[in-house]
């Protein structure tokens, strides 16, 4: 990676009311980006800040900050933001006024890489020459770095910064970023201990109300967002009374951060639909015609929907809290409780995006509350844990509501059938496991349908019998067992007397 000069680390040492906080920002680099990959955008950079006489690690670090390197399209997540474009995450006025001072059509701003740095640098050269700062005094950019975050408030101002600060010890500038800090200089990180979720920093919202007090206000679904900007200043927006939206959290991009802005018995304001049943699988369609925001815990998430790739550690650090989310509220974790902002709006949201790996989420907040859950349809599995094998005889549907994943399989009673269906999935290490199942219910079910739990060495522990003429959508238990390391399964058998059918829908097994 190319080296910068050290003076840009200090950057904006001397233009604030508050210290940079050069001690945490260096402990903190390590978790920001991966220091030994360099920009893919670093021909652009140079190019761009040689024209228009602005650091090219400015524009690097700003441009890490915003996406991360990438080139987005976005799209509008909050009422009266602009959508973000490019590396830059250039919006409204301030892209138009970029490409304009940088020659280039507004349309190449939003699409073309190296427009959109020549835009972005262009702006950054108008700001420095409208603030008539020294130029050869790198703090002084503060001054335009604050004003490139269109960031009111001024404590999301200085986060900004510092992120950007640490953004610039990743262009190799060195050890030596910054004078030694008085004691006390450096202000102390942002205080965890969030009313509902500890590990998280309480930044309160003004924007929220008071959920129903009858049955419509019950916490009852988890709702996917993403910020279509950085974490700073989506937090920054929705604790801004002018925004006039909010969610209950904001994840940052790499995890390490969570922000609370509203009281989970509180409602926020991150959803503009009323709810519609037939976008989420035909589930609860008594709240038809309710807004949404009176049930639900909205979860930002910093990035943008048309993103390559939701990092690891920023879906791992999501799902943990959905886990305690759901835990806390008993909300189910499954596809009619947990789903996205965009699959309940359609009309005019897409996110979190085509690529959320929602398979892969939705197992991992299973598994940070200890369970594991096998659906009928591969597609709904980690094949890496869970693992359905339904033979030809059964037929898919998804008539019946309250079904786990995308519908359900069902087979007709039969004395001499032997072909039942197979849920398996890997136990880790040997000890007790709870076992669940689920159907959709109905008249013609089985009052008697049989499961059986087979070890990993193939020893049938116990065959439970079932009613599944009631108590369709929600898990029943059918034991406790010692189970061994390995793929253990459940097998829903058909055997039986004939004139009815059994449903096979979905197995969780918990600790």
């Amino acid at each position: 990676m190319r080296r910068a000069a050290p003076a840009l680390i200090v950057l904006f040492a001397a233009c604030r009311q508050a210290p940079v906080e050069p001690c945490p920002a260096r402990q903190l680099v390590a978790q920001v980006a991966p220091a030994s990959r360099p920009s893919p955008f670093d021909s652009a950079f140079r190019a761009a800040g040689a024209e228009f006489h602005v650091p090219p690690a400015l524009l690097e670090g700003l441009g890490w900050v915003e996406t991360r390197w990438q080139m987005v399209q976005g799209t509008e997540e909050f009422p009266g933001r602009a959508a973000a474009f490019g590396v830059m995450a250039l919006r409204g006025a301030a892209l138009e006024r970029g490409a304009a001072l940088a020659g280039v059509p507004v349309e190449s701003a939003r699409h073309d890489p190296v427009a959109n740095i020549r835009a972005a640098a262009a702006l950054l050269d108008a700001y420095a020459r409208e603030a008539g700062i020294d130029r050869t005094r790198i703090e002084a950019w503060s001054t335009v770095v604050f004003r490139y975050s269109d960031i009111e408030l001024h404590e999301g101002r200085a986060a900004y910064t510092r992120e950007v600060d640490r953004a610039l010890g990743l262009t190799g500038a060195g050890p030596s970023l910054a004078p030694p800090a008085a004691p006390g200089a450096c202000p102390p990180p942002p205080a965890t201990g969030a009313p509902d979720y500890a590990p998280a920093v309480w930044r309160p919202s003004p924007n929220f109300d008071q959920r129903a007090t009858d049955s419509t206000g019950t916490i009852h679904l988890v709702i996917i967002h993403t910020c279509e900007s950085n974490y700073t200043s989506c937090w920054s927006w929705l604790v801004n009374p002018a925004s006039q939206a909010s969610a209950h959290y904001v994840v940052n991009e790499d995890g390490s951060e969570i922000s609370q802005l509203v009281l989970e018995q509180n409602r926020a304001w991150h959803i503009a639909a009323l709810y519609d049943c037939t976008l989420n699988r035909h589930h609860d369609c008594w709240l038809d015609g309710v807004q949404s925001n009176h049930f639900t815990v909205g979860i930002e998430h910093a990035g943008f929907a048309s993103q390559d790739s939701f990092p690891g550690a920023q879906l791992n650090a999501s799902a943990a809290l959905v886990c305690d989310v759901t835990r806390d509220r008993g909300i189910p974790r499954d596809w009619q409780h947990i789903v996205g902002h965009g699959q309940l709006q359609p009309a005019n949201r897409t996110d979190p995006g085509p690529r959320w790996p929602w398979i892969a989420y939705i197992h991992r907040v299973q598994a940070r509350c200890g369970e594991t859950v096998v659906d009928d349809s591969a597609q709904f599995n980690d094949s890496g844990v869970a693992a359905a094998t339904v033979p030809v005889a059964w037929a898919a549907s998804d008539t019946t509501p309250d079904f786990y994943g995308g519908g359900y399989r069902w087979a007709p009673t039969q004395p001499d059938a032997a072909d039942g269906a197979v849920f398996s999935f890997l136990v880790a290490s040997s000890g007790p496991r709870t076992v669940d199942a689920r159907w959709t219910s109905g008249s013609n079910r089985s009052p008697l349908a049989a499961y059986a739990v087979i070890t990993s060495a193939g020893n049938t522990v116990a065959t439970v019998t079932m009613d599944q003429r009631t108590g369709g959508g929600t898990w029943h238990t059918l034991g406790t067992w010692t189970l061994p390391l390995g793929w253990n399964r459940v097998v829903l058998l058909r055997r039986g007397a004939s004139g009815s059918v059994v449903v096979a829908d979905a197995v969780r097994v918990r600790q």
